[in-house]
């Protein structure tokens, strides 16, 4: 056995190992959480939250953007264009932590507008909608809590290959969850990894493209894996297998007709939030379950280049 003078040096050196990793780990959460389990989490708060950077079909999107806030007045409505996002990031991520760095850095608007919804819902919790999204039901009446069973997340789906081919392009998984409409409690774990995740994935793809954050041109199908929602299912699928016990698949809720609960987050059925899809089992039109409604009148996909003169 060494003697007690010689275990200083290495007890020293593990404690400041330890703090360099607690200090690591730090920039990557909000700066003031802490989580003591699901118990610590308040119920989905009344806010709803929806971001403009200056969407070119704003004008006509407005009587939207009303059904959301005329149509909820107990709730908090907030819009958040590009100075109010970068507000609300330095007042709940401070300055220096990744995901406020690597957020105000960041020059792709639809990374940004991705990212912003994950770092607002992860600090303050809500109810978050795009654009071109219009409410059908009050979100009072989008669910209910069984005995003794708190929610703290609503998912709905986006697409469900129903265990057969690939319906569409664009697609990558054989259930994917949607990101254009959810709702969580603040600092719920489930939306402090996508934060986490999104921060991490971001800074990779700048370096896979040899490019500082205010360069960074992403792909559409980057979008979609980075920020969208691929990204956003593998962690739903993450933490519902890590509540579950066991591993969740699109398999467990293929054809889901109604709500289902994993621990505190409710998954929704296809109608809730896409009812209109006119695929993975939808109705095509609004039908009881329907909760909201997307328009898809998004403004985020890059085009793809235009063949130069004389080029085939």
């Amino acid at each position: 056995m060494l003697p007690v003078m010689a275990w200083r040096p290495l007890v020293a050196a593990f404690s400041i190992t330890c703090i360099l990793v607690y200090t690591w780990l730090g920039n990557l959460v909000p700066n003031h959480q802490t989580f003591s389990g699901h118990g610590s989490l308040q119920p989905i708060p009344k806010k709803i939250w929806q971001i403009n950077f200056n969407h070119p079909h704003y004008a006509r999107l407005k009587e939207f953007v009303a059904t959301w806030k005329d149509g909820n007045p107990a709730y908090e409505h907030t819009l958040l264009d590009k100075q109010a996002g970068e507000d609300i990031v330095r007042k709940h991520y401070g300055e220096h932590s990744e995901p406020s760095k690597t957020y105000l850095e960041l020059g792709s608007t639809i990374l940004r507008a991705d990212y912003l919804r994950y770092l607002v819902l992860a600090a303050e919790g809500g109810f978050y909608s795009d654009l071109d999204t219009h409410v059908v039901k009050p979100l009072d009446e989008w669910y209910s809590e069984p005995p003794n069973r708190p929610v703290r997340a609503l998912i709905g789906l986006e697409y469900d290959q129903l265990g057969g081919p690939r319906l569409i392009k664009g697609m990558y998984m054989p259930l994917q969850f949607c990101q254009w409409t959810l709702a969580i409690s603040a600092h719920h774990p489930l939306m402090v990894s996508m934060v986490n995740s999104v921060t991490r994935d971001i800074q990779k793809l700048a370096r896979s493209h040899e490019v500082a954050l205010p360069n960074l041109s992403p792909t559409n199908e980057e979008v979609l894996r980075t920020t969208g929602p691929v990204q956003w299912s593998r962690e739903v699928f993450a933490y519902l297998s890590s509540t579950a016990g066991t591993e969740v698949t699109h398999l467990n809720l293929t054809g889901l007709k109604e709500p289902k609960l994993f621990g505190d987050v409710m998954i929704l059925p296809i109608d809730a939030f896409a009812s209109n899809l006119g695929h993975s089992g939808s109705r095509g039109s609004v039908s009881n379950e329907t909760l909201m409604w997307h328009t898809f009148q998004g403004a985020w996909k890059v085009e793809a280049p235009k063949p130069t003169s004389g080029s085939s």
